[in-house]
């Protein structure tokens, strides 16, 4: 770990008007004046207990994971009179736009590719101050990971994960440097920070490592919010685990990625933080219907603990309290590192925890011992397995693409789940999801690598820094008998009992919003905002906000006004890889990046 001198000139910083913290009267955007008054807002029993006006947390809460707003001002009575607020640019577009903004007391925070931060009066788009940091240009170019989808507050401090392995805490009210650490050694690596961390404590805050396409270990990281120690570290790989190695052929594990790359959320009752990690390296391996024999021929023989796995780890230890694989050996890249861990109080007094996985499936368990109570498929078209005996605890007839030979398996690289998360509403008691219904060809190349790879190189490099090493030529393609499509599913998350759902031609990729208006907010890849009835599905309002969606959509309150903030910009990898598959629909598509907030005047 290198610490970084904050005095040195470590970004470019510069306050574009002057920070909040006074006692001066704000304009709301409407006309109207609101105080917000001296010193830190974003203290650490407001980030844990979050207001009902604020979204504190990547999924609002960090206990929770249901991205949902309990504000009620906007309803289905008057949500078609929602208007455009105002509207910020980042400037310029890498990869569009994939984060979701937090609203902590009348101010929003917004990360931009690579490892941007701005802060804007969340009422106006009014800038404050931006902070763009001098990363390592080597790593940038050469990681596939040179992207952000969120950055965490809490404490005062607002903490970003850069893309060349870097924790940095900035003040809040004037984006200056507190600390900047070195995490990750990214000039060996090549892995460093995309997702959003959770902040748990004035003492802890938890955030994972990309890098499950690079052969490295994975890592999660339990961090010092004060001065950026590192308290603990779990290796997702099994370093120190007998039980976990002995799922690695040989000392495959040392170069088994798994990487942790989206937010986790927070159990305070089992005092366990729910994560989910990233595919083994390399992420398809020749050994087919042998590659879980930890003995057989192979790149990473064995089960390959804890990779794509759900993974529930002590807060104060970082010990591992249970896990659950997605995909034992996984040959499809089904990591369950895209996050979303919905926790729910039942009426029967059980608390359990709803994860949809990439490999199709919503995975239900018990939340204190990780027992599966229901694993069910949320997508139609998946060939990978025929489902989950909850009695065996196995996953019955997997497929196991052979090397060299061309395979459909559905659903495709980019899941049947991916990082959009959705939403569940206590009002309705629904879990909202987008499905995509999407498979490859895939076609996994021999030992000794292959001239039709798709990305990365054909076999293992570590020095002198670790490139991709993925293995297998894939072919995004239509499902059978249908063209790629996309669904809003409507569940109850426990039973998996459908409500309803609704179709769309071109997948969604913008995370979904419920509210306690009875809404529900999603956005869609040809730029459509949407207000959807959260009853029934039925449309209720649209906006079209000029560009593709891939990022979050939030609800907030400042001086009596309810906001709804999209973030819009096509560009990330799934986004590029539906635009793919609907060029005739999607002509001269262009990358873009802006936060669109709307509200009733």
């Amino acid at each position: 770990m290198r610490r970084r001198n904050a005095g040195i000139a470590l970004a470019i910083f510069f306050l574009v008007s002057p920070t909040s913290g006074t006692m001066a009267c704000h304009e709301d955007g409407h006309g109207n004046c609101y105080v917000r008054p001296p010193g830190t807002s974003s203290n650490a029993s407001r980030i844990v207990n979050c207001p009902d006006s604020d979204w504190c947390h990547y999924h609002r809460t960090v206990d929770k994971g249901w991205r949902h707003s309990p504000l009620a001002q906007i309803n289905a009575s008057n949500v078609a009179d929602l208007r455009p607020a105002w509207i910020f640019q980042p400037g310029e577009v890498r990869m569009g736009y994939h984060s979701t903004p937090l609203v902590i007391d009348g101010e929003m925070y917004i990360a931009h590719n690579p490892s941007t931060v701005w802060k804007l009066d969340a009422a106006t788009g009014e800038r404050l101050w931006a902070f763009v940091p001098e990363l390592d240009q080597a790593v940038i170019a050469r990681s596939f990971f040179s992207h952000t989808r969120g950055l965490s507050v809490g404490d005062g401090r607002v903490y970003m994960g850069t893309a060349d392995g870097r924790q940095i805490a900035l003040d809040e009210n004037t984006g200056e440097v507190i600390w900047d650490v070195q995490i990750v050694d990214s000039t060996k690596e090549t892995a460093g920070f995309s997702g959003a961390a959770t902040f748990v404590s004035s003492d802890l805050y938890i955030v994972g490592q990309n890098g499950g396409e690079y052969p490295v270990e994975g890592k999660i990281f339990g961090i010092d919010p004060k001065n950026g120690d590192i308290k603990w570290t779990f290796y997702t790989t099994g370093r120190g685990d007998e039980a976990a190695l002995a799922t690695w052929g040989g000392d495959s594990w040392k170069y088994g990625g798994g990487g942790s790359w989206q937010p986790g959320t927070i159990d305070f009752v089992n005092n366990q933080i729910l994560m989910g990690t990233g595919n083994p390296n390399p992420d398809y391996d020749y050994c087919g219907d042998t590659c879980r024999d930890p003995n057989t021929d192979a790149h990473r023989p064995g089960d390959n603990l804890y990779t794509s796995a759900t993974i529930a780890l002590d807060l104060d230890t970082g010990a591992l309290n249970w896990y659950f694989m997605e995909a034992p050996s996984d040959p499809y890249d089904y990591d369950a590192a895209p996050g979303e861990y919905v926790i729910i109080d039942t009426d029967d007094g059980r608390r359990v925890v709803l994860h949809p996985g990439k490999n199709g499936f919503n995975h239900v368990h018990d939340a204190k011992t990780g027992q599966p109570i229901n694993v069910y498929p949320d997508m139609k078209n998946q060939n990978w397995t025929t489902g989950f005996n909850l009695e065996t605890g196995q996953w019955e007839n997997m497929l196991w693409p052979k090397a060299d030979e061309k395979t459909l398996v559905c659903p495709a690289i980019d899941g049947g789940h991916s990082w959009n998360a959705g939403s569940y509403s206590p009002q309705t008691g629904l879990f909202y999801r987008v499905t995509q219904e999407w498979c490859m060809w895939l076609t996994v190349a021999p030992k000794g690598g292959a001239d039709y790879i798709t990305a990365g190189a054909s076999e293992r490099i570590t020095e002198p820094f670790a490139q991709a090493f993925m293995a297998a030529e894939w072919i995004g393609t239509n499902p059978p008998g249908d063209t790629t499509h996309g669904f809003i599913t409507a569940r109850d998350p426990v039973s998996g009992d459908l409500a309803w759902e609704k179709r769309y031609d071109i997948i969604p990729h913008s995370a979904l919003m419920s509210t306690g208006g009875g809404l529900l907010f999603n956005a869609t890849t040809d730029g459509w905002a949407e207000a959807l009835d959260a009853e029934t599905g039925g449309l209720l309002w649209r906006f079209n906000n000029g560009s593709g969606h891939n990022g979050g959509i939030v609800s907030y309150e400042v001086g009596g006004t309810q906001y709804v903030a999209f973030a819009s910009g096509h560009g990330s990898y799934v986004g590029r890889a539906v635009e793919s598959l609907n060029k005739d629909k999607l002509v001269n598509f262009q990358e873009s990046a802006a936060i669109i907030a709307f509200s009733l005047r």
